[in-house]
């Protein structure tokens, strides 16, 4: 009754008919994939992207928009630091973690100055994932002018299906101009700094150009979710051309549309594959479409290839994905553990010409529970993941199916268990 229950039935949703459909998308282009310039791409591509807009009418922003590729807290934090000391409109911020340790503090304090300066500060924060945060730090923070939203505030009762459905998107957009969203929290972990894991690997994206205004879009929605204020105002729209080839696509995915729209996404990408399947993930809790079209498609002699945690954050969830190993390495897909540390970057890469990053997991709460989002990339950013995967697998030891066989009936029975609770995680 508590994880069963339909999200579009309860009261949130209905109270806010605005994230139904696409309308709160008033600023975003419709796009017509028989324009010249669509037409022009491969229609095995488009198609794809076709797919996700007619899911979630996201534009499919085409030569107008540049992405790069943030690497790991050391790539990422420096460039956002220096974007929000430099911001002089607005930002808009929305983590599914954020703390008050170093890091945090230190973009926390970022957004106190800006605030007092007279620059708008949105910050909006996930109830569940953000439990940690210091209150005190947090009422300061208020004080200096950030307007702070909490996402679905947790009142411990009976059946209570608020715990259930998380926001676990991470996305910053600042005065039109720049755009950070993937897998990467504000907290020390993804800086580096953790005791247990050293350094996480972790992939984020820059986005710069016309698509910042669908991440601007897609925050002032989940903004007008949490604090009933729908904006509608054109100067947070005013992003402007920077000419780049290819395509840029943000798809938002949860349970208040009316498909798993990222999870569908990537069957479509899946069942286009000709040569080859890049993907890393930090779980693996697969649904029958998604298992099997990656069954199908190394059948087919596509070369799947994946890079799972050797160090897991959650063992009980670690033994959930180890329990899809066997029928994968069955299959002929190719397995990875990243030696060296815990992999939380979430990259989804096919016959090297289309790309997806964001905050999508391989499992069942990414694709039906949480609310996500990534963006599909065809264009030069794609190379840079590429070279990344290829950098990865290095740092990886590769799982084969007899030394899998042989290990202990424990094991196996414990996988069998949790495996029968993988529609949960």
């Amino acid at each position: 009754m508590t994880f069963g229950r339909n999200f579009k039935k309860s009261f949130r949703y209905i109270a806010h008919p605005l994230i139904k459909d696409g309308l709160y998308l008033t600023h975003e282009p419709k796009t017509d994939f028989k324009e010249t310039q669509y037409m022009a791409i491969d229609s095995e591509i488009t198609d794809i992207y076709k797919t996700a807009y007619n899911m979630t009418f996201h534009h499919a922003y085409l030569n107008d928009s540049k992405v790069s590729v943030l690497k790991n807290g050391e790539s990422l934090f420096p460039e956002l630091l220096d974007k929000l000391r430099n911001a002089e409109k607005y930002i808009f911020m929305e983590y599914y973690i954020i703390r008050t340790d170093k890091i945090g503090k230190k973009v926390l304090n970022i957004l106190k100055d800006k605030a007092k300066s007279g620059v708008e500060v949105k910050l909006l924060y996930d109830a569940i994932g953000s439990v940690m945060l210091n209150r005190k730090f947090m009422k300061k923070l208020k004080k200096s002018g950030v307007e702070v939203v909490v996402n679905d505030r947790v009142y411990f009762g009976v059946f209570n299906t608020r715990i259930n459905y998380r926001n676990h998107r991470k996305i910053t957009v600042i005065d039109s101009k720049y755009g950070f969203i993937g897998g990467m929290n504000l907290a020390d972990e993804y800086n580096g700094s953790s005791k247990k894991f050293g350094k996480f690997r972790d992939t984020h994206l820059l986005l710069e150009g016309k698509a910042v205004n669908s991440l601007t879009a897609l925050f002032l929605r989940d903004w007008y979710y949490s604090s009933h204020k729908f904006i509608d105002d054109d100067k947070y729209y005013q992003a402007q051309i920077v000419n780049s080839k290819g395509l840029v696509q943000v798809i938002p995915s949860g349970p208040d549309f009316d498909y798993p729209t990222i999870r569908n996404t990537y069957v479509k990408m899946i069942n286009n594959a000709k040569k080859s399947i890049k993907i890393m993930t930090p779980y693996l809790a697969l649904d029958q479409e998604i298992l099997t079209s990656l069954i199908i498609a190394a059948k087919g002699g596509v070369e799947v290839s994946l890079i799972l945690p050797g160090k897991p954050d959650k063992k009980t969830i670690y033994i959930v994905t180890k329990s899809f190993f066997e029928q994968l390495l069955k299959a002929g897909i190719n397995i990875y553990l990243f030696k060296k540390t815990f992999t939380h970057a979430k990259v989804f890469i096919v016959d090297d010409i289309i790309a997806s990053c964001g905050t999508y997991n391989l499992d069942n709460r990414s694709a039906r529970i949480n609310f996500e989002a990534t963006v599909l990339l065809h264009n030069e950013s794609v190379s840079r993941l590429i070279e990344d995967f290829s950098e990865d697998l290095l740092l990886c030891k590769e799982v084969t199916l007899k030394k899998w066989k042989k290990r202990g009936l424990i094991n196996r029975l414990l996988e069998g268990l949790f495996n029968l609770f993988s529609p949960l995680v």
